[in-house]
């Protein structure tokens, strides 16, 4: 599947035909199945504006985020994005959305996009990453999100490459409540 760098995704077979995961680049695959997050109802979407990550909040008082395989917050590199289709961005211009959708289908997806080198002399290549694709009841339409790389010198890009993104279940702790301090409306992340 090739979306040359573009916000637009290819429909996948139906989901009554047998799907495999792609090949992973690393031996041992992360997070969990993307089928798990089919039939569950998301009631929000959210941009970590500090990290590469999306959180999926769903009514069953579950949440999930899609995650950038290899990335560390304490040794971060080179800088890692995640981008998606344009209709998932412009929900998400605020950096969340409060929506009722029911994930009719969800799963792992190779994409193959243009990466490209342009320091001493330019490169470009085909690269193949995993992205995650779902769609809604109720839009019938695939949405798809995935990670970038990039390097800047100047002002200008000078390298661009892609990697891997996989669904992990965020497991949170109770917390306890302080006492004499008066309950926050701020959602913490």
């Amino acid at each position: 599947m090739a979306n040359q760098g573009t916000a637009l995704c290819t429909p996948l077979p139906s989901p009554s035909k047998s799907r495999c995961r792609p090949e992973p680049l690393r031996l041992q695959s992360l997070g969990v199945d993307p089928s798990l997050l089919v039939g569950k109802v998301l009631k929000k979407l959210s941009r970590s504006s500090k990290h590469p990550t999306l959180t999926l909040d769903f009514s069953d008082n579950t949440t999930f985020q899609i995650l950038v395989d290899g990335y560390d917050p304490v040794h971060r590199g080179l800088p890692k994005e995640l981008e998606m289709d344009s209709s998932l961005e412009q929900l998400l211009t605020t950096g969340q959305a409060h929506v009722q959708w029911t994930i009719k289908d969800c799963a792992l997806i190779t994409l193959t996009d243009k990466a490209f080198e342009s320091r001493e002399r330019e490169q470009r290549w085909d690269q193949n990453h995993t992205g995650v694709a779902f769609r809604f009841v109720e839009d019938q339409m695939w949405h798809c999100v995935w990670a970038t790389l990039t390097d800047h010198d100047r002002g200008i890009c000078v390298f661009r490459s892609y990697d891997d993104v996989y669904i992990d279940q965020l497991h949170r702790s109770p917390r306890k409540r302080r006492a004499n301090v008066p309950d926050s409306p701020i959602d913490i992340r």
